[in-house]
């Protein structure tokens, strides 16, 4: 594979609080607190990596424990992190995960310190010196950051932009980027807050996407499964069985990583898809963010087809 991948974005540590036991009167519950490196940017270099592509990273974390942990994360696990800076006042992105029996998880995040992430010359120059050809960005960079690297887009219309939405009350901030982007992927609640209403896996909401703008993009439906555009032609598959859910934090990464491994290579969006899925269905069975199992030849050894 010749694709030299930038992973713009987030770089976390996620908190991560389970408990067994329902939460009927939100009081103190017995149960495990894990610390997991996290974050969708560090999530899809990884990914990539593990998947044969030549991945950078483009982050700032802060000038803490936290940020030494993902950095010495990164570099173990062969990222070029060139890019990735350290803030003199803001510290390390965090991310509280709390779940329990019987609810959704819910997420408090302190992540102010990725404002910092900026399209400056320095990046610019690391871009053409590298011949970074393509750029993955999750949507908790800045309005003004998302707006100088699609001015880049524009500048170098060969180069390849994937757009990840990230999460729900963020996912609209793309929206006027929608026809510069060269594949999308959302989940399905992120889905409904960009359309304004439930999605479901047919044709009226593939059209709805395209009247937006978006011309090529992915919307993962959990146990459902996932609905694939790529410009005229829709996908719809089934999930892969999994034996048991560990957690589900990253699968969208995961899938997403699977599919453009694939796609920048060329192949066909079926096998693209069962690519994604397997990355998926290998994340769901651990605790972490992303599945040290995954290659090129795992993934393709595995795939359904």
């Amino acid at each position: 594979m010749d694709s030299k991948v930038l992973c713009v974005g987030n770089v976390s540590v996620d908190i991560k609080a389970y408990s067994p036991e329902e939460d009927d009167n939100e009081g103190y519950r017995d149960g495990t607190i894990e610390l997991v490196p996290g974050g969708v940017g560090r999530g899809m270099a990884i990914n990539l990596k593990h998947l044969g592509l030549d991945t950078y990273i483009y982050s700032v974390v802060g000038n803490d424990i936290f940020g030494d942990y993902l950095r010495h994360g990164l570099a173990e696990a062969k990222i070029n992190t060139e890019l990735l800076r350290t803030s003199s006042v803001k510290s390390t992105a965090l991310f509280s995960v709390m779940a329990s029996i019987g609810k959704r998880a819910s997420c408090i995040y302190d992540n102010k310190v990725l404002q910092e992430i900026v399209v400056d010359e320095s990046v610019k120059d690391f871009i053409k010196k590298n011949k970074i050809d393509t750029i993955v960005m999750d949507s908790n960079l800045s309005p003004e950051t998302l707006h100088d690297f699609y001015e880049l887009k524009k500048e170098n219309p060969e180069m390849f932009f994937f757009q990840n939405a990230t999460s729900p009350d963020i996912a609209v901030k793309t929206l006027e980027y929608a026809k510069l982007i060269d594949l999308f992927a959302c989940n399905e609640f992120e889905a409904q807050a960009i359309i304004g209403e439930e999605p479901v896996m047919d044709l009226s909401t593939a059209e709805k996407f395209r009247e937006l703008g978006f011309k090529n993009f992915i919307i993962t439906f959990g146990e459902r499964g996932v609905m694939v555009v790529i410009g005229e032609k829709v996908w719809i598959e089934p999930p892969y069985n999994t034996v048991k859910i560990v957690d589900t934090i990253g699968a969208g990464d995961a899938f997403a990583s699977g599919f453009l491994m694939g796609f920048l290579n060329h192949e066909n969006v079926k096998r693209c898809i069962h690519y994604g899925l397997v990355c998926a269905k290998e994340t769901l069975l651990t605790r972490q963010t992303v599945s040290d199992l995954l290659s090129r030849e795992f993934v393709e050894r595995l795939i359904q087809l």
